[in-house]
């Protein structure tokens, strides 16, 4: 299996690497660029097809090495996901409105919650809930599933930044698969790794493309699912490494970034009274751009505070898992108030210049 594990990995790499200069060479043939505006953080027209390069490495080379295993449910997986590169493809060709990509979205959560099972039944008296019925558990882990996609996808503002915190995360429920043995998992996390590192090479300095939605949202989904599934598989595998709700907990810190960025932004746009899906220059990202910092460093700031929640949460794993997660939270509120506070001094400085190019 140690080879098939490598050759997935790099199967997957090579096939990206080398369409990510054809897809260029097509968007620029065809003008197909993204843009840019006063809300993006680029300067300069940027291919937005990234997102084709990832999904045809990633998917040839998992369907091809996992061809001999038992998969199952895997085509209700499948199915959800070729609805979400689809409808990202449209999106980045033709920008769809925001409701017709959110109920795509929706449809394509449905299938595979109910008819691929993976979701969430049981919350092991966190927050005082136990078991979840039928339905509740379909609302709670469509609405989990939703918020993670959506995650990814509102990061993906900066050079390298989904890509890079998508190889952060996936290594980390790799290394956890391979522990507890889910092979199919473990060869999902590594062809979409190989695929990431690939891509990396031309997003993450002057990049000259961008994942776009056929990206983020095929990359949100499948880290939406392989949490699930590792929340799924980390209460009844045996030894156990995490007990209960507490591998929820864990699985929220390393997804840390995305989801607390987003619920942050979020909570923000609805106290100020505008729509929570409504754009702005709001996120973290951002910010740090706006403080002065090139693409790279922003991005490596957010990688660091990325793997620091990730090994808070094992350190302290003999804590309540209520616990963990209210440190969790409370810390990650405090720092991600920092770069705000620095912003705002800046101003009243007088020494706020702010940084809207490519890469500094």
């Amino acid at each position: 299996m140690t080879l098939i594990y490598i050759l997935s990995f790099f199967t997957a790499w090579l096939i990206t690497y080398l369409s990510v200069p054809a897809i260029i060479n097509l968007a620029r043939i065809k003008k197909l660029y993204d843009e840019p505006n006063h809300r993006k953080a680029h300067l300069t027209r940027i291919p937005t097809l990234g997102g084709l390069a990832l999904f045809v490495g990633f998917f040839f080379s998992f369907v091809f090495w996992t061809s001999g295993m038992t998969v199952p449910k895997f085509g209700a997986i499948l199915s959800a996901l070729m609805i979400l590169f689809v409808i990202g493809i449209k999106d980045d060709l033709f920008p769809l409105v925001a409701w017709k990509k959110l109920l795509a979205q929706i449809i394509a959560t449905l299938i595979v919650v109910i008819q691929g099972e993976i979701r969430i039944d049981n919350l092991y008296g966190l927050l005082g809930i136990h078991d979840l019925n039928y339905v509740e558990s379909i609302v709670f882990s469509t609405l989990s599933i939703l918020t993670i996609m959506n995650g990814f996808n509102l990061i993906d503002g900066i050079n390298g930044l989904a890509g890079g915190i998508g190889v952060i995360v996936l290594s980390t429920f790799g290394y956890w698969f391979y522990r507890m043995n889910d092979q199919v998992f473990f060869i999902l996390c590594l062809t979409m790794i190989g695929s990431l590192l690939a891509f990396l090479r031309f997003n993450f300095r002057n990049a000259s493309i961008f994942m776009g939605d056929s990206g983020s949202l095929v990359l949100g989904y499948l880290i939406a699912i392989i949490s699930v599934r590792f929340i799924q598989l980390s209460r009844t595998f045996e030894p156990n490494y995490f007990f209960s709700i507490a591998g929820a907990v864990y699985a929220f810190n390393v997804l840390i970034i995305p989801l607390f960025d987003t619920l942050r932004v979020f909570t923000v746009r609805i106290m100020h009274k505008r729509s929570p899906f409504s754009a702005d220059r709001n996120h973290i990202h951002h910010c740090l751009l706006d403080l002065g910092m090139s693409h790279s460093q922003a991005a490596f700031t957010l990688y660091a505070a990325n793997a620091g929640f990730i090994l808070l949460a094992w350190l302290l794993r003999d804590l309540r898992p209520i616990q963990i997660l209210g440190i969790s939270l409370l810390s990650a509120l405090v720092l991600s108030q920092i770069p705000f506070l620095i912003k705002k001094w800046q101003k009243s400085r007088h020494v706020y210049h702010p940084v809207n190019d490519q890469e500094a």
